[in-house]
């Protein structure tokens, strides 16, 4: 079987180290190359044309989000999961409109990091769940920027659904929700679709956020 070949961008050394040992624990993926900045990412993308990118949102010089364009541009078949140590809604959504097929925590397990790697290599978008939460937080945030009611983005929720924006914003998954409602984890699936679409979400952050809700609690 064909092994998944993975490039990782990050400017730091131990924590570059620390995936490419976790990486080496698995037979169906080598790591074929390691980066420290966006520059050498665009180069190394380009020469090796790797399956799966592993790149660092922030790096010195050039950052992940500056390269992506580029990378994206020489090696059309990478697949970029972004790897961030900050609870970023709004870059991750830049990333994601950018390309990128996923955006992950620094902080994530073993198991994530290879469930992530195997689900974009197979050609899913990948975010985990605490990423719902921090977009809707993000579209809250950015209404009171433009000093704009958050009627004006929320007006078509009904009231069921503004509840269940209120459990999401406060990290609740939807087992929690569908608890405190009184109603099945199918519904709680279904009022939030129903939310992505009313709330207008760009194309592809839709398809994360619709990714979310299909991963088990």
């Amino acid at each position: 079987m064909r092994r998944i070949s993975v490039l990782i961008a990050d400017d730091n050394t131990l924590f570059r180290e620390g995936l490419r040992m976790l990486l080496a624990q698995e037979p169906a993926i080598s790591v074929v190359g390691e980066a420290a900045d966006g520059l050498q990412a665009i180069r190394l993308a380009e020469a090796l044309q790797p399956d799966i990118l592993l790149l660092d949102i922030r790096m010195p010089g050039l950052g992940g989000i500056e390269a992506l364009p580029q990378i994206r541009e020489k090696s059309p078949g990478t697949k970029v999961l972004i790897l961030s140590g900050f609870s970023e809604g709004e870059l991750m959504a830049k990333a994601l409109q950018l390309g990128a097929k996923g955006y992950l925590s620094k902080l994530l397990t073993h198991r994530d990091l290879i469930r992530a790697i195997r689900a974009t290599y197979a050609g899913e978008v990948w975010a985990e769940r605490k990423v719902l939460s921090e977009v809707l937080e993000s579209l809250r945030q950015k209404m009171q920027e433009k000093n704009l009611p958050l009627s004006d983005m929320q007006e078509t929720l009904t009231d069921r659904e503004h509840e269940i924006v209120k459990w999401v914003i406060q990290g609740m998954t939807n087992k929690e929700i569908a608890t405190r409602l009184g109603i099945s984890d199918k519904t709680v699936k279904t009022h939030l679709s129903n939310i992505f679409n009313k709330l207008k979400i760009s194309r592809r952050l839709q398809l994360v956020l619709h990714r979310i809700v299909e991963q088990p609690d």
